[in-house]
């Protein structure tokens, strides 16, 4: 089936190949999916799965970390993938069929299986798979939008107390933080508030803008942005950037309660990079009676008055003229082609977990930051306890940035410093310890035999995984590329005997109850929910446990 797809683009151009790979892309997808649900029926059927159910890393956590490292994607990337693919193959076999000859994509398949999740009984999910079955591949192609409202018609024809609707505008408000990519070291935020509350919001911003001194450099606009990060820091006041010493906004230092780690180099905190010189002043030209009647004419110094090489003080106030003459002078050249040096010369910082800072940002970091020197410990020799010592455990999480896992990218400030080869049998060195989250500590430590995950660590921090299936996964620390002296080799790593399983004495955190317990009851809620909401009829309200006659006065109205 799938050769016969591929065979299909052959001779095919212009709007035809791009159909043809369409379907070629989706029928890809679907044996993809297909292999994802059967990894995960194999791990379900090997000897003692049904013991690790209520492990706190149970056997689905065990299989989406494998596909999280074969992806290279996080694990709740993968454990999300994974869900969709033994839901589709599980609860809707005939769409998986329609899925696999390519007509139609994965996000159709994802709506389907997330508009139906709450159909529970047997036969009303059968006859939901076939009706939609036959829309998928019968009718014409259909957007995502259309599709939802097909699954929740069909949804209601067969399980009426199924139907997801649609909440209101008020329960969906959220905060959404989206970290830009583009390596500005910027990122942007999304809030949908009550209206009282946005409000207050902006009122408490501008009130917060407006606590700098006039001299601070930063238009409105930036005062306002900054003011959210003040908010995000706790802090009463804005931090005066007027750099003069007899500012009255700047006689108190700012408090605060939040912790942000930044990574940074020596040189872009002490080597900060000085203006030039400014020109000499040109002799004023003799002054004539019709040059005292003409219009004054700009400074030619008024330029130079802003150093606009200066870094840090490049991201305050107005943005400088993009060309230093008219356009019609500028040859396509020089038109096309960047100021050199602008915001390059500071060496670049991150955050802890990898997210690129420009150096004239780290700087500002810096302002009102505590520093704390981190040491590479060279050919140290290992720490005689379990525990590493701050300063160690601090290289070593600016070492890797990030959990080590392969695809996970939980910055290393919430992971756990993990000894590769377990203790006493592996010393408390750097070249021996690597930073994992906790429920890759607990994958690694726990799942051992076939079934587990194997690592080797280098001298230089580079730990070698050994999947269960005996495919290796290499990742190197976070910190190589811009801080690549932290990989530096530390000591070789001389193990004392041939370790156990895992450290005896620990056991692997429970829980209370499956995940697949978790999961009925949830649907059970919803369904509740559902039926709670959706049975208004002529005043009456009905709940599964309670019916009541409401008077028109008092009926709950929807506040808008």
């Amino acid at each position: 089936m799938f050769d016969s797809l591929v065979s299909a683009t052959t001779d095919t151009s212009g709007a035809g190949a791009v159909e043809s790979w369409q379907r070629v892309e989706s029928a890809a997808c679907a044996r993809r999916v297909a292999a994802m649900a059967g990894m995960f029926q194999t791990a379900c059927a090997a000897e003692g799965s049904g013991e690790r159910d209520l492990w706190c890393t149970d056997t689905w956590d065990a299989v989406a970390a494998h596909i999280g490292a074969a992806q290279r994607i996080t694990f709740h990337a993968a454990s999300n993938q994974l869900l969709i693919a033994v839901a589709l193959h599980e609860r809707f076999p005939q769409v998986a069929a329609v899925f696999a000859e390519g007509l139609i994509t994965y996000q159709l398949v994802r709506t389907v299986v997330q508009r139906g999740a709450l159909v529970v009984d047997p036969d009303a999910l059968h006859e939901l798979d076939r009706l939609l079955a036959e829309a998928l591949s019968t009718r014409e192609p259909m957007s995502t939008s259309t599709l939802e409202k097909t699954v929740d018609a069909f949804v209601a024809q067969v399980d009426p107390h199924a139907v997801h609707r649609t909440e209101t505008r008020a329960r969906g408000r959220s905060v959404d933080v989206r970290e830009d990519d583009d390596g500005s070291g910027m990122a942007t935020v999304y809030a949908t508030l009550f209206a009282h509350d946005a409000k207050a919001f902006d009122a408490r911003i501008d009130a917060l803008a407006r606590t700098v001194c006039p001299a601070d450099p930063r238009t409105l606009d930036q005062r306002r942005a900054d003011a959210i990060g003040t908010l995000a820091h706790g802090n009463d006041r804005l931090a005066c950037l007027c750099e003069t010493s007899d500012c009255p906004a700047a006689q108190n230092t700012p408090s605060t309660g939040v912790v942000v780690y930044v990574i940074a180099s020596a040189d872009t905190l002490d080597e900060r990079p000085t203006p030039p010189p400014a020109p000499p002043s040109p002799e004023p030209p003799p002054t004539t009676p019709d040059a005292e009647d003409a219009e004054p004419s700009a400074d030619v110094n008024d330029a130079a008055a802003v150093d606009s090489s200066n870094e840090c003080t490049a991201l305050d106030g107005e943005p400088p003229a993009m060309f230093t003459k008219p356009l019609r002078e500028l040859t396509l050249t020089e038109a096309l082609t960047p100021t050199p040096g602008r915001l390059a010369t500071i060496r670049p910082a991150a955050m802890m977990g990898g997210q690129f800072l420009p150096g004239a940002i780290a700087c500002r970091a810096a302002a009102e930051a505590t520093i704390t020197r981190i040491v590479h410990p060279g050919q140290a020799p290992p720490e005689p306890r379990y525990r590493p010592s701050k300063k160690l455990a601090d290289f070593v999480r600016c070492r890797d940035m990030t959990c080590r896992f392969p695809g996970c990218r939980a910055p290393a400030t919430n992971c756990d410093v993990d000894h590769t080869i377990p203790w006493p049998y592996g010393p408390t060195t750097a070249s021996n310890l690597k930073c994992l989250c906790r429920r890759h500590h607990l994958l690694k430590t726990f799942w051992d035999g076939q079934s587990g995950w194997r690592d080797q660590q280098l001298d230089d921090g580079t730990v070698i995984w050994t999947a269960p299936d005996g495919r290796t996964h290499i990742t190197t620390p976070g910190s190589r590329l811009l801080f690549p002296e932290l990989s530096e080799p530390t000591a070789t790593v001389v193990a004392s005997g041939v370790p156990t399983a895992h450290t005896a004495g620990l056991t692997m955190p429970r829980r209370k109850t499956t995940r697949a317990q978790d999961r009925a009851s949830h649907i059970q809620r919803e369904r509740e929910r559902e039926f709670e909401i959706g049975s208004d009829t002529e005043g009456v309200y009905s709940t599964p446990w309670t019916r009541r006659k409401v008077s028109p006065s008092n009926k709950p109205s929807q506040v808008r």
